[in-house]
């Protein structure tokens, strides 16, 4: 997916994205849509690092794949969260083959981190994973604090965002300024999309 040696950014803890913690949009978005976890969901999350949202997600889920590019990190993951429901797993997103088995996806900066042309793979890859009717949620970073050849991570626009999603998803909900680490703050936004067909 990436020409980026992620384990090795891992090894050498070049990692400005690791912050100990999940998200802090997280628990706000979880309470804030109970609707969503109610019938325990089979959730998929990719690029999941450390897998502190993870961590966080899987006492609300049926079934949890946690999904990232390097080993590195997925191996500390399963020692900082060893919840039965989680299935840690290295693969790459634009490969993983479980068409419609979920009905909730929680991106965190997975999307971010992709090379541009690839987006559309993106799209293509969630909606094939997602069930009709299922939800991609999470936090979408807008404005990284560099220049956009300097990526990742990459920045993007909601109009960006609106013409890649919007012919196979709707989108349920925009919540701009979300609760969220230091120095972010005015530079991301937590969306709903909900798959079409």
């Amino acid at each position: 997916m990436s020409a980026i040696d992620w384990d090795a950014r891992y090894r050498d803890g070049e990692t400005p994205w690791e912050k100990g913690m999940a998200h802090p949009a997280l628990p706000f978005f979880v309470s804030k849509h109970p609707e969503l976890f109610a019938e325990k969901p089979r959730l998929f999350h990719p690029g999941c690092g450390y897998g502190h949202d993870a961590g966080r997600l899987a006492p609300l889920c049926s079934e949890l794949t946690a999904l990232d590019l390097a080993a590195e990190p997925i191996a500390r993951a399963k020692a900082l969260y060893p919840a039965p429901n989680i299935h840690w797993e290295v693969g790459d997103l634009f490969a993983w083959d479980e068409p419609g088995k979920y009905d909730l996806v929680w991106e965190h900066t997975c999307f971010c981190a992709i090379p541009l042309n690839r987006r559309p793979e993106y799209v293509r890859a969630i909606h094939a994973l997602l069930k009709t009717g299922g939800f991609l949620t999470g936090v979408f970073f807008l404005e990284p604090d560099h220049l956009p050849e300097e990526g990742p991570p990459f920045g993007v626009t909601r109009e960006e965002l609106n013409q890649l999603f919007a012919e196979d998803f709707e989108l349920i909900e925009d919540l701009p300024n979300p609760p969220t680490y230091e120095g972010r703050e005015n530079r991301e936004t937590v969306m709903i999309w909900q798959k079409r067909i």
